[in-house]
């Protein structure tokens, strides 16, 4: 049984010297953890009600791994926590990542009492000011998990160009004994916000080892497949991304892919202004 010190959150704005601190209720229970975050375009605190918790379910099903559900709230959610096997035991370290998220790592030590997620949205930018609000997720002893209403990071157009990041980085750090030694759990998430231009055409090139055109396709993004053949003969591919800059200006982006790599990533925008990364396999012959 561990029994572990009242948690501390630091919310650290890294694009700005201005470092905000939240504090959590004093009635929370000691053994809650921040298993990650929940992210909305509305403030959370809409959907709390008195006890300035949003409740979720943790579902269950035979081999799958377990799904945190927040009922009739939109959001991404950010997650990656132990889950105890029969004995009792950190069993597995289960993710819950929904797609909104261009890219997400994770680094996990100790069997999972040392996770960090670092974790970037790509978003266009438009004239109105976007919020997008991170709301710890916590996980009490007994299973429970709910989500608090969090700080929030803002980007318009005029104050955030592309190629411009906001972000916002939360930490939970506890010491405990158990089993007669000390112990100490640390969650980190660091979420990053890209603001980037809007992907509005892709091309995808192949190219001969002296470097002639051999095949050209065009695509709308979110079309290209998820399995690119190339052709025998192609030494390399040519990534063309073409981006809305302002109401009049594109640019094109180019990346250039050889036959020592399997995977090319492409871009689309979707709900929010946000930006979607998909993976696409290379079948090289």
């Amino acid at each position: 049984m561990k029994r572990f010190a009242v948690i501390v959150i630091l919310l650290l704005l890294v694009a700005s010297a201005a470092v905000s601190e939240q504090a959590l209720p004093a009635e929370l229970s000691e053994g809650s953890r921040l298993i990650g975050l929940l992210i909305t375009t509305e403030p959370l605190s809409a959907c709390t009600g008195e006890s300035g918790q949003l409740p979720a379910s943790l579902q269950t099903e035979p081999e799958s791994d377990p799904e945190v559900v927040f009922e009739g709230v939109s959001g991404l959610r950010l997650l990656c926590f132990p889950f105890p096997d029969e004995s009792g035991d950190n069993g597995r370290i289960v993710s819950n990542v929904d797609d909104g998220f261009t890219s997400v790592d994770f680094e996990i030590e100790d069997e999972g009492r040392i996770i960090q997620i670092n974790a970037v949205m790509s978003v266009v930018p438009g004239p109105e000011e976007m919020r997008f609000f991170c709301n710890p997720v916590m996980m009490a002893l007994s299973g429970q998990v709910y989500a608090l209403p969090g700080d929030f990071m803002a980007v318009n157009a005029d104050m955030n160009p592309p190629g411009s990041s906001v972000g916002q980085t939360i930490r939970d750090e506890r010491k405990g004994m158990e089993h007669g030694r000390e112990i100490t759990d640390v969650m980190t998430v660091t979420v990053q916000i890209d603001a980037v231009c809007e992907p509005i055409e892709i091309r995808l090139l192949q190219f001969s080892d002296t470097h002639e055109l051999l095949k050209s396709e065009t695509f709308l993004p979110g079309t290209v497949p998820d399995q690119i053949v190339p052709l025998t003969e192609a030494a390399y591919l040519l990534l063309e991304t073409v981006e809305k800059d302002g109401e009049t200006k594109s640019v094109i982006r180019r990346t250039v892919t050889g036959r020592d790599e399997e995977l090319l990533s492409t871009m689309s925008c979707g709900k929010d202004n946000l930006c979607i990364s998909h993976a696409h396999e290379i079948l090289w012959e």
